[in-house]
């Protein structure tokens, strides 16, 4: 029973960004009702074998902020008296036509409730990760089927770029002709899912190194050493990485490429210091300036980092309708700030904001920072910024602490995914996409995950003597 339920885990990770990233009405509830599933069946599981999951306890306290989402919501969105509304959120009795003595937070409850479903499949579904990736084995194994799905995104995307229409199989028809969307209709929203997922192939790599246990023996050494694992399996892994490095060039985008290849630098420099006193260090430094130079200079020459470059060149502030968007939607912040507006409520409130120096209608802020800060408030704000702070400690102390080479590795990358897909934020809403946003749940669970289970306690087998007896 749990070899199943961690290869249902498994499906549902691969399946969640094949229809449109599950950012459709009926895709959404598939992917809550398979995420509910797994749910149920895990309880049944371990109701079954009286087996209390440990990794739920050791890691309460993020189990509880992912749970604190749709439970603020859920007090969005309940009735509550109309004095109490005038007081926490004034502009919300503004906006309510309603003499009713009891209102709601939330300015759209529709919208809310469509939000308390995601929310909540997320936290069940972050909750259900720890519980089962409870092996090391595992947890590797998790790690290839992200990569394997990553592959598969680049592969598609990269194929209709180069073959066009005729290959676009699935019908996606994305209007971004030339560039790479995978099975996503946003180009941005597959280079938010592949910066998240390439770091935890570059995990696996240094997982790899750090599992060699030759000592080191000079640059040449280490060269030589770099090469023959090339030639080796690993160089299955390295050629993934370049796949879908490429399909992120061929995306165009913007803000998906500068923050990836930001959080390379960013996080290779950390880890060399990181791993500076490890025998292994040079053989990491030569793994990261192999990464530099082989992924931006060779691959990003050679399919159109200088078409990239051209489209970074030509934006301008005075020239982004979205500086625009997030200053209207600074000023609708200053009118919620406390209680928000309501989960999921932007595309409602933000044309009462809108001004004549924005023509286009928004439904998403292009921020996912100051649309969870008009949607959730300071309260709700502070929960997400709790979330990603505990991970990040984690993903960071596995690397400091850990002595399993996978659980360094994994640390490692999800390190790099959630800091990547933060500077993506700033200027585009990946973690408005269903896809996006379960992958993010993953990666938060991969970091406690990667941080505590050296210390959890694995149920043995028993032996075939204590079986017959």
């Amino acid at each position: 029973m749990h070899s199943f339920l961690f290869i249902f885990l498994c499906i549902i990770v691969f399946w969640s960004p094949l229809p449109l990233g599950s950012n459709r009405d009926w895709s959404m509830s598939l992917l809550a009702l398979l995420t509910s599933l797994l749910v149920v069946s895990c309880l049944l599981t371990f109701q079954r074998n009286h087996v209390a999951p440990r990794a739920l306890k050791q890691h309460k306290g993020l189990v509880l902020l992912f749970f604190m989402i749709p439970l603020w919501i859920v007090i969005q969105i309940i009735p509550l008296p109309s004095s109490f509304i005038a007081y926490i959120s004034p502009q919300s009795m503004v906006l309510s036509s309603s003499q009713d003595a009891w209102l709601t937070i939330s300015t759209n409850r529709e919208a809310s409730l469509n939000s308390l479903q995601k929310s909540l499949c997320y936290a069940l579904f972050f909750s259900a990760s720890l519980v089962i990736i409870n092996t090391p084995k595992r947890l590797e194994t998790v790690c290839q089927v992200l990569v394997m799905s990553g592959v598969f995104q680049a592969c598609y995307g990269v194929m209709v770029v180069l073959g066009g229409s005729s290959f676009d199989v699935l019908h996606i028809m994305s209007p971004y002709l030339g560039s790479t969307t995978g099975t996503f209709i946003n180009r941005n929203h597959l280079a938010g899912y592949l910066e998240m997922i390439i770091p935890i192939g570059i995990g696996l790599l240094i997982t790899h190194i750090l599992q060699n246990k030759n000592q080191w023996a000079g640059l040449r050494s280490a060269i030589r050493e770099f090469i023959s694992s090339l030639l080796s399996g690993k160089a299955r892994i390295r050629i993934f990485l370049a796949i879908m490095v490429v399909a992120l060039v061929l995306s165009h985008s913007r803000m998906g490429n500068t923050a990836f290849f930001a959080s390379l630098g960013l996080c290779g420099v950390f880890g060399i210091f990181i791993y500076r006193k490890h025998h292994k260090a040079k053989s990491l430094f030569v793994l990261f300036s192999s990464l530099i130079i082989i992924d931006i200079f060779i691959l990003g020459a050679w399919f159109g980092l200088d078409k990239l470059a051209q489209r970074l060149e030509k934006t301008s502030s005075d020239e982004e309708q979205r500086v625009y968007v997030f200053q209207q939607t600074l000023q609708a912040i200053q009118d919620y700030w406390l209680t928000g507006s309501g989960a999921g409520s932007y595309y409602s409130i933000f044309p009462l904001y809108r001004n004549a120096d924005i023509s286009n209608f928004y439904d998403h802020a292009h921020n996912d920072f100051l649309q969870i800060g008009l949607e959730y408030g300071l309260i709700g704000s502070l929960i997400f910024a709790a979330i990603v702070i505990y991970s990040l400690t984690c993903a960071v102390q596995a690397q400091v602490s850990r002595h399993t080479a996978i659980l360094k590795g994994v640390g490692f990358g999800v390190m790099m995914a959630i800091l990547s897909i933060m500077i993506h934020s700033t200027t585009d809403f990946n973690l408005q996409i269903p896809a996006n946003a379960l992958l993010f749940s993953l990666l938060c669970a991969l970091a406690c995950i990667a941080h505590g289970i050296e210390h959890q306690e694995h149920p043995k087998r028993k032996s075939s003597k204590s079986r017959t007896a």
